[in-house]
C-alpha cells in the first residue's frame, strides 16, 4: 500500500492513445492485463484461462481498436510521473450506450489514483459523446475495482447484449454493471 504522501508526489495525467502509441504502448498494457486475469484466475478461483484462450480474447479485442479509436470511442492511457502505468477504452454500442473496457491499472501503480483518474475521465468522455448509459463486466476477484466503480455510481445489472463473456464459462464469476449518466 502506498502512502496518501506518496500519491501527492507522483503526477498521474491520462491521455488519449495516439494510433503511432498503439503497438509501443497499449499493446503491452493489454497484454500484461491478459496474463494478470489469467493469473488471478488460476490463483483466486482454480479457473484455467490457457495462453491460447489469452490470444483469442486479445485478438477479438484487437478487431474493435477501430471503433475504439473512431469519433465516438475513447482509448486512454494513465501515465505516472510520465511512465504508461494503465489504460481504458470507451467502446460505442449505439446512439446512447457505451461500454467501459479493458481498464487496468498495473499493480504497482494501484492505489495512487491511477485508476480513479482513468475512469473519471472515462465517464467524462461519455458525458461529452451524449451516452446515456455506460456498461462494464468485470471480475467478482476485482474487489478495488467493483469499489470504484459502485463509488462512482454503478450498480450491479443483468447479463447484457453483446457481452462478451455471457453463455460463456467466465459468467458466473462476472458482475455485469452500469451507470446512467442522465
Amino acid at each position: 500500500m502506498h502512502s496518501a504522501a506518496e500519491a501527492v508526489e507522483r503526477s498521474v495525467t491520462v491521455t488519449d492513445a495516439r494510433t503511432d502509441e498503439v503497438a509501443a504502448v497499449v499493446e503491452p498494457l493489454f497484454q500484461e492485463y491478459g496474463e494478470w486475469v489469467a493469473d488471478r484466475l488460476g490463483q483466486d478461483l482454480g479457473v484455467t484461462f490457457t495462453e491460447a484462450d489469452q490470444a483469442r480474447h486479445h485478438d477479438a479485442f484487437r478487431s474493435e481498436l477501430s471503433r475504439l479509436l473512431g469519433s465516438r470511442g475513447r482509448l486512454l492511457v494513465a501515465r505516472l510521473d510520465g511512465h504508461p502505468v494503465g489504460v481504458g477504452s470507451l467502446k460505442p454500442i449505439d446512439g446512447t450506450t457505451a461500454e467501459l473496457k479493458r481498464m487496468y491499472v498495473r499493480p504497482a501503480a494501484q492505489c495512487l489514483g491511477v485508476g480513479r483518474a482513468l475512469l473519471a475521465r472515462l465517464l467524462q468522455e461519455a458525458r461529452a459523446e451524449g451516452y446515456a448509459t455506460v456498461r462494464l463486466e468485470t471480475l467478482r476477484i476485482m474487489t478495488a475495482a467493483r469499489a470504484l466503480y459502485r463509488a462512482t455510481g454503478f450498480v450491479e445489472t443483468e447479463p447484457f447484449d453483446g457481452s462478451e463473456v455471457a453463455g460463456t464459462p467466465l459468467e458466473p464469476y462476472i458482475h455485469f454493471m452500469e451507470l446512467r449518466l442522465a
